[in-house]
This record gives structure tokens, C-alpha cells and sequence, in this order.
């Protein structure tokens, strides 16, 4: 069995077991300092850093992979009481960024790591908003955040691209003097000569 991922050999014969025990650790780099959290109970310490677990208060999603090379976006949302998530709900966290690891512990909720997680998606942070769903009597609020891993929506509709753009993004690079009037010289029809 080989894998690409480079799964230390601990973690793997975990996961290998018939049954054993999932923990997510998600990484931000949150405006008001580094965000640590799993999806288990109590503190878990990997990495030089402790990890708070979270419970059953958080979901994520994290998109299937493939070979496209095409930008995903992963989805985390943490619940909680509405005036405490809208503290955070307007945090300056475009382009900061996030990461998803997956881990085994040794009981359900634990927090005593076997081996050493391995990262599952990284990226960088890109939309936040609070959310109000459920049925019935029950309302549940939530802080949603994506991850992206490519170029924002905004770059990529970009269908120009002149010398201004060239310098304005590496300032004192001149080569896109040589962009001008190039697809005039392209797409201009030239006889033979007679």
C-alpha cells in the first residue's frame, strides 16, 4: 500500500486497525492570534502547540481530491450562541492562512494522539458569515469560514492583462512593455510575398 500523503507509520497502522478513532485539528491564523482546535474533548499537544477541543460543535467539509489542478474551497462552521459568534463574524481573515489535519486517538473524543496527524487540506481563508438554519423551535446559529487553495474568484476573471497590470503587481518589471499591441501582431494577416 503506498500513499502520497507521507503518513507516518504509527498514524497508518492505526487506521488500518478495523476499528479505530478519528480527530480533525484545523489550524487559522485568526487576526487576533493562531487558532488551534480539534473535534475532540479537553487539550490535545502536537506540533509545540495545544490543540482545544471543540466537541460536536463544529462541522467541516473538506472537497474530494483529483487531479484537475482545479482551486477547492473547503468549508468549516463552528455553532455556538449568536452574540458570541457575531464578535468575530466581521474578522479581517481574507487571505490569511488555515489548514486541516486528521489524526487517530486512543478513545472516542480523546485527546491522546496515536502518531502524527496528517495534513488533509490547506489554504488560505476567504469568505466568513453567520448562518441561522434548523426546524421547527430549534435555531442554530453558526460562523461559517472556506478555505481556498487557488486564486480568488476576482484573479480569475481576469481576461486582460497589460504592461500597468505587469507593473502594478511586480513593480520595476517592464517585460510587459512587450504584451502591447501583441495580439495585433498575432492575429494580423500577412501575404507571401510575390
Amino acid at each position: 500500500m503506498a500513499l502520497t500523503r507521507g503518513i507516518g507509520s504509527a498514524l497508518l497502522a492505526e487506521i488500518s486497525k478495523s476499528h479505530w478513532y478519528p480527530v480533525v485539528l484545523v489550524y487559522l491564523d485568526w487576526p487576533g492570534g493562531a487558532v488551534r482546535v480539534h473535534s475532540g474533548v479537553g487539550n490535545i499537544t502536537w506540533a509545540s502547540a495545544t490543540w482545544q477541543g471543540v466537541g460536536g460543535v463544529g462541522r467541516i467539509d473538506i472537497p474530494g481530491e483529483g487531479i484537475s489542478g482545479v482551486a477547492t474551497r473547503a468549508s468549516l462552521t463552528i455553532f455556538g450562541p449568536a452574540d458570541v459568534l457575531l464578535t468575530q463574524a466581521d474578522a479581517q481573515i481574507r487571505n490569511r492562512p488555515g489548514a486541516i489535519y486528521l489524526g487517530a486517538v486512543t478513545a472516542p473524543a480523546g485527546n491522546t494522539l496515536v502518531g502524527d496527524p496528517v495534513e488533509m487540506f490547506s489554504g488560505y481563508m476567504d469568505a466568513l458569515r453567520f448562518t441561522i438554519s434548523g426546524e421547527g423551535d430549534v435555531i442554530q446559529h453558526g460562523l461559517q469560514l472556506d478555505l481556498g487553495t487557488g486564486p480568488s474568484m476576482r484573479q480569475m476573471a481576469a481576461i486582460l492583462h497589460s504592461d500597468e497590470d505587469q507593473r502594478l503587481r511586480f513593480p520595476g518589471d517592464t517585460a510587459g512593455r512587450h504584451l502591447i499591441n501583441i495580439e495585433a501582431r498575432v492575429s494580423t494577416l500577412r501575404w507571401p510575398a510575390s
